[in-house]
């Protein structure tokens, strides 16, 4: 016997301001499941089974941008692709961890731009995306506000920070809205029958 399931109600205009994000992302996950799990992540940090503090995620910081655990990266070079992997802390290539620059080096056998020559897919995702692109994209996006300190059993803090979890979920909402403005929109002639 499966899961039982309930309804939660929250406005269709949320609900598809989601969906068009995973989509425009290429994450195929249900946006019922994305919901889902940021419920349940909020009720983990609630109850103290986990909190901000813990750490930071397993992943390899390259300048201003953060590649988490289990991204991959790709460069073509003279017809031959090449793929890396963050594992832990490190970008793994042929099993030797090194920087995404020398790996970029290591495949072309010379200095190579490694922002402009890797493509990456980060956990989650169905597209490759160029590195550079992925680093403009997230300096001009916006910057969410610093989550609040939770301090577990605290009855003020827990509203807080799930307020806080809406409000990151809403800027990335307008941003992925903001997008679409300006997209030309492919539309039929409908033609009166005579």
């Amino acid at each position: 016997m499966g899961r039982k399931l309930v309804s939660v109600q929250i406005s269709s205009e949320l609900f598809l301001e989601l969906a068009n994000y995973l989509q425009e992302f290429g994450d195929e996950r249900d946006p019922a499941e994305v919901v889902e799990g940021a419920l349940a992540s909020w009720l983990a940090v609630a109850r103290g089974e986990t909190s901000a503090g813990d750490g930071p995620a397993p992943g390899f910081q390259w300048k201003q941008l953060f590649l988490p655990e289990g991204t991959e990266l790709k460069m073509q070079y003279r017809g031959h692709y090449a793929f890396a992997k963050v594992v832990g802390d490190a970008v793994l290539y042929d099993g030797r961890p090194m920087s995404p620059n020398q790996f970029a080096a290591e495949v072309a056998g010379t200095a190579r731009n490694a922002w402009r020559d890797l493509w990456l897919r980060l956990p989650g995702q169905r597209y490759w995306k160029n590195a550079a692109f992925i680093r403009s994209d997230q300096l001009r996006g916006p910057r969410p506000e610093p989550a609040p300190a939770f301090r577990p059993h605290d009855a003020v803090a827990a509203p807080a920070v799930m307020a806080q979890s809406l409000r990151n979920a809403l800027a990335l909402i307008e941003k992925a809205a903001s997008r679409r403005q300006g997209k030309l929109e492919r539309r039929t002639d409908i033609l009166p029958d005579d």
